[in-house]
């Protein structure tokens, strides 16, 4: 038996074994008791039952402690939430900033998940790597995924060290992101090769890992995310998600898996998909800067941890972590976002879709190379695509800071946006407390 339990039982055992008379047996000092132990309260005392030689009689008793009663406490209603809480209003399906309610084909975010991987080279590009080493390259996002889930996610990889080889040229798959039909194709024959070695009954996703020596395959790796039953069944089990690597991944490192597979959990695109300023190296990350790997997907970025609005969407922050704010007008002590525990961001909801958020940056995990700490104001919006700018982050200089590199206020810095000022009035180890205010 568990000991817990164990211990549970002797202690309501041994509580069971000195029953308490009722009042009504009027025991005093010297009467006469009819067992060794038991107890009585009477006039302000408890008396229990002794004896002496044949003779069992109560004790003189025990005053019993006056009882203090319990004061009153009024608990405050956890913060109603549901005003923030931005709904799926993009028209995609598949995925969005907004997780409200959350998009039922989307993989699980939380407990165990179970990921097989599946590795293929191909006539062309026939593997020199051993399944191993190619393995090793994406075997650190269980850790990512561990530091930005707060524990909440643990995710397996489960490698099948083998390599399959595919019926043709990698040049014929590529780009694997050349549509959904295509590198569902290239899926389809990857897991049929690998059905026979490897059980699928408990996977919750899969991952087929291309040789990464192949130029072949293309530089684009996409998370495979099917809605309407277009997923496969294997083993007797409905696998919805997934992502298949390329040459790329040389370049990304695990991250890329982070990336791809939380695309998978039901996330958008922060980076943006089309240009707009040639001229702007930084052009393609002109929403959100380094913050983010749904943008910047790179363990040297700034800050390539995910928004707290990201972290609440896939259930890794509680609604008691988030202030939703009625008014406008108040001032909120913010944790940083990349510790556990306490309040992770306050949301000023400033439409059915749309919501001004603020939360606190530090040099800690995967946000080691941040340059500057301090409070992060973003606006997010459900309506916008998937690499349209669903995020966008309010930098202090667009123009001297392409990079968002200073986006973090300070202690005694403050930003204006969607008519709301937000200004830090302190800032230390604990977090960024902000003053909000409409103007």
């Amino acid at each position: 038996m568990n000991k817990k339990l164990i211990a549970f039982f002797s202690i309501l055992s041994l509580f069971l074994s000195t029953p308490i008379i009722p009042v009504n047996a009027a025991a005093k000092a010297g009467g006469t008791c009819t067992k060794v132990g038991i107890k009585s309260i009477a006039s302000g005392k408890t008396f229990t039952c002794s004896k002496s030689g044949k003779k069992l009689f109560w004790d003189k008793g025990v005053a019993v402690a006056a009882s203090n009663p319990t004061p009153s406490v009024t608990v405050k209603p956890t913060s109603d939430v549901a005003p923030c809480k931005l709904p799926v209003a993009d028209g995609r399906g598949d995925v969005s900033i907004g997780g409200w309610p959350r998009i039922a084909d989307r993989m699980r975010t939380t407990g165990n998940i179970n990921v097989q991987v599946v590795m293929v080279d191909f006539p062309d590009a026939v593997a020199k790597m051993t399944p191993q080493a190619a393995f090793a390259m994406i075997s650190e996002a269980a850790k990512t995924f561990n530091e930005v889930s707060y524990g909440r996610m643990q995710y397996n990889l489960i490698p099948n060290y083998k390599w399959y080889r595919m019926k043709s040229n990698s040049t014929t798959y590529a780009p694997l992101n050349k549509s959904f039909l295509s590198q569902r194709a290239y899926i389809k024959e990857a897991l049929a090769m690998a059905d026979p070695d490897v059980d699928f009954s408990k996977a919750d996703s899969f991952i087929i890992l291309a040789n990464p020596d192949s130029t072949g395959i293309g530089n684009s790796g996409p998370a495979f995310s099917s809605i309407r039953d277009t997923g496969f069944t294997l083993d007797g089990k409905y696998i919805a998600n997934g992502a298949t690597s390329s040459h790329d991944l040389n370049y990304w490192k695990s991250i890329w898996l982070n990336h791809e597979i939380t695309h998978t959990m039901g996330l958008v695109d922060v980076y943006a998909a089309t240009q707009s300023n040639p001229a702007n190296r930084y052009d393609n990350f002109r929403y959100t800067g380094e913050f983010s790997y749904m943008g910047f997907s790179s363990f040297e970025g700034n800050a390539p941890s995910l928004f707290a609005f990201e972290r609440w969407n896939l259930g890794w922050i509680d609604d008691s972590q988030i202030k939703c704010l009625k008014d406008t007008n108040s001032t909120e002590l913010i944790s940083p976002v990349q510790t556990a525990g306490g309040i992770k961001a306050v949301i000023i909801p400033l439409s059915k879709t749309k919501a001004l958020v603020i939360e606190s940056r530090r040099a800690i995990g995967l946000d080691k190379n941040i340059a500057k700490s301090g409070a992060l104001v973003y606006v997010v919006d459900s309506s916008i695509q998937s690499g349209q700018g669903p995020v966008k982050v309010v930098p202090s200089d667009v123009t001297n800071d392409p990079r968002y590199l200073k986006a973090p206020r300070a202690l005694g810095e403050s930003v204006t946006t969607e008519g709301i000022t937000v200004r830090v009035t302190k800032s230390d180890d604990s977090g960024d407390t902000v003053e909000i205010k409409k103007s």
